[in-house]
């Protein structure tokens, strides 16, 4: 058999994996972009647009999950964890900030790594949440989002596995850390804060009368 006879099926393997991937990255890139669009959609309380995003995204990662089918080289390749991990932080950002629920891997068909990942980053979303309901004096809220946090960053340490296994996970919960922290030291402040000007409040009332 000629060398050439030999190479042509592989050859066609390929060819086919490098039409499936030209086919499903736009997808990919367009369910990252309408992931975030959602959570911007949600610190804005727009949670209908947010929950319409989700949706358009999740319907074009599942039409790109059908077209990696066709290829078991790109099914390996896990090229749309990405995509995955990005609806998995808007959907559990906009169900925490509008019910204070969790969305399970399963409403959405999410595999566990990316799920995993995506709630790791959750965490940074919240904190932003959180800030924001600290300038608008909301104290009591803003601590029940720390306390999403915290849950989060307690749970995902108990997936102690090594990188090869669960790729990335650790950093993303050493920045979560970091990031609960930071949160809990600004909200002390603001508790500080509101009781020094409940404070002052009284004596101009004792001043007045």
């Amino acid at each position: 058999m000629k060398l050439s006879d030999i190479l042509t099926p592989l050859r066609d393997e390929i060819d086919n994996d490098d039409s499936v991937r030209e086919k499903t990255l736009p997808l990919g890139r367009t369910a990252v972009r309408k992931c975030s669009e959602s959570i911007k959609m949600t610190h804005r309380r727009k949670f209908d647009e947010a929950k319409t995003l989700i949706i358009e995204a999740s319907q074009i990662i599942s039409k790109a999950a059908q077209e990696i089918s066709e290829s078991e080289f790109l099914q390996r390749s896990k090229s749309l964890d990405v995509a995955y991990q990005e609806l998995a932080e808007a959907t559990n950002l906009l169900s925490l900030i509008e019910h204070d629920t969790f969305t399970t891997p399963e409403d959405f068909g999410i595999p566990a790594r990316p799920y995993l990942n995506g709630l790791a980053d959750t965490v940074g979303e919240l904190r932003r949440a959180a800030l924001d309901l600290l300038r608008h004096d909301e104290v009591e809220r803003a601590e029940t989002f720390l306390g999403f946090m915290e849950e989060i960053l307690e749970e995902l340490q108990t997936f102690d596995y090594p990188n090869a296994v669960v790729p990335d996970l650790r950093r993303k919960c050493d920045v979560g850390r970091s990031l609960i922290e930071r949160t809990r030291g600004d909200l002390t402040r603001a508790v500080g804060q509101s009781k020094l000007m409940k404070k002052l409040d009284k004596v101009e009332e004792r001043l007045k009368d």
